[in-house]
């Protein structure tokens, strides 16, 4: 018996800010590559529910094999290495993603420990149906030091000893994840205790090297934010948000390709920090991760590993993201939005376009930005702050764009007094069906 799942990275992706005849446009977003792209099959029909995702049992949170880095780092330094068991099946999933990276003439991907530890963590606790809760999946990546947004996962069960199989499975749904995003680090989890065999894939891409910044400040203390970017990216800017909530962009770095920023420790809590950089298709998240100034880092997940989806229709999730959109907003002491159905209109036209064409941004060859969209309906606000992101409930895409300092600040804009939401369901895989979802406030 074997059984397959691909769960694109759950946090939402892309957040734009956009202001006209105001201030300068701001931008920043989440980058969440979207899942491997897979055939179509017929979706079935959801049932309503108001509930958000719970945890499929009452499991206890999530404790770490391995011991929490000291730094964030493009590449774990010695004293943060992380030593995970060594298993035939995960060499052989790696000379399998090399052997085809090689192929498409694509850049060799780097296996990584810390990676593998976070796979690892996953896959001895995920059971059953169970998909990755996206605070736990963060939670992993910064306790071992990776700064950059989560991963595709790729899941996979099986009955013990079926490693040519999920190894024939796994190579499948890399190469579908190769035809639309790069990979440049691996991660493989594998757990053999019982009689079935569990394993997740971590595909990751990297488009900043980070220079080591401390997990941990001391009272008072401060750290620089610097590294190079990778690739297709610009204007590198770092948005952090402390302990009282208040999120504050940095000045774009004055050297092309570099980052620039600073956490210095006003008080002491946690502190959220994101690097951001534009591409043509806006402005994307290379980086986003906590830093504790004079707390320790939390040693235990905030929740057990599995979630198990909640079939919603797509209009009762749009309600239920209004709401905790409200919800958000009062707990930041600020008045709730109300609906606007013509900006609801224009979020699902979005939504649908990312869905039909297995995107997750604001720049579309068929509309334009958000501000092209606005205007083609009708409206002429000075203010329009778009969010957005795919994952598998209202509450998940919500509770993931106020872990990010860019999301978090078009949600807490206190201009904003109007908000639409359009949810498109997207391609079953395996029996999840994935939201994409475009939140648009205005004022």
């Amino acid at each position: 018996m074997m059984a397959a799942a691909c769960a694109g990275s759950a946090p939402p992706a892309k957040t734009a800010r956009e202001v006209d005849e105001a201030p300068p446009a701001k931008s920043a977003k989440a980058e969440t590559p979207p899942a491997p792209k897979v055939e179509k099959e017929k979706e079935p029909e959801p049932a309503v529910s108001k509930e958000p995702p719970k945890p499929t049992s009452k499991e206890a949170p999530l404790h770490p094999a391995g011991h929490g880095a000291r730094l964030y780092a493009a590449v774990a330094p010695k004293k943060d290495a992380v030593v995970v068991k060594k298993d035939r099946l995960r060499a052989g999933i790696l000379k399998d993603v090399t052997a085809l990276a090689k192929r498409l003439k694509r850049p060799r991907p780097k296996a990584d420990a810390r990676l593998d530890a976070a796979m690892n963590d996953l896959a001895h606790n995920l059971r059953g149906d169970d998909l990755p809760a996206l605070e736990v999946v963060d939670f992993l990546l910064t306790h071992y030091g990776i700064a950059e947004p989560s991963p595709h996962l790729l899941l996979s069960r099986a009955t013990a000893g079926a490693d040519r199989e999920i190894r024939t499975q796994a190579l499948k749904e890399i190469a579908a994840v190769y035809k639309t995003d790069p990979v440049a680090r691996v991660g493989i989890g594998i757990d053999r205790t019982g009689d079935l065999m569990y394993v997740v894939v971590g595909l990751q891409e990297t488009h900043l090297a980070l220079e080591p910044v401390p997990r941990r400040l001391a009272h008072g203390a401060g750290t620089p934010i610097s590294g190079k970017l990778i690739g297709r990216y610009r204007q590198a800017r770092v948005v952090v948000t402390s302990p009282d909530g208040k999120v504050a962009e940095q000045d774009p770095s004055p050297r092309e390709g570099w980052v620039r920023g600073s956490v210095a420790c006003a008080a002491d809590g946690r502190y959220q920090v994101e690097v951001t950089a534009d591409d043509a298709s806006g402005t994307a998240v290379l980086a986003n991760f906590p830093v504790f100034c004079g707390v320790d880092p939390p040693a235990v997940a905030p929740r057990g590993a599995g979630t198990r989806q909640t079939r919603v229709s797509a209009e009762a999730a749009e309600q239920d993201v209004l709401a905790l959109v409200n919800r958000d907003r009062a707990a930041a002491g600020l008045g709730a939005v109300t609906w606007d159905p013509r900006l609801a209109d224009i979020a699902r036209a979005h939504s649908r376009d990312m869905a039909d064409h297995d995107f997750v941004g604001h720049v579309s060859p068929r509309t334009g930005t958000a501000l092209d969209r606005v205007h083609k309906g009708g409206l002429t606000p000075e203010l329009i702050l778009e969010n957005v992101g795919r994952a598998y409930s209202a509450q998940e895409v919500e509770s993931g764009f106020m872990a990010s300092p860019g999301h978090r600040a078009n949600v807490v804009e206190p201009r904003a007094t109007k908000l639409g939401v359009g949810v498109v369901l997207g391609a079953p895989v395996t029996g999840t069906i994935p939201l994409y979802v475009t939140q648009i406030l205005t004022d």
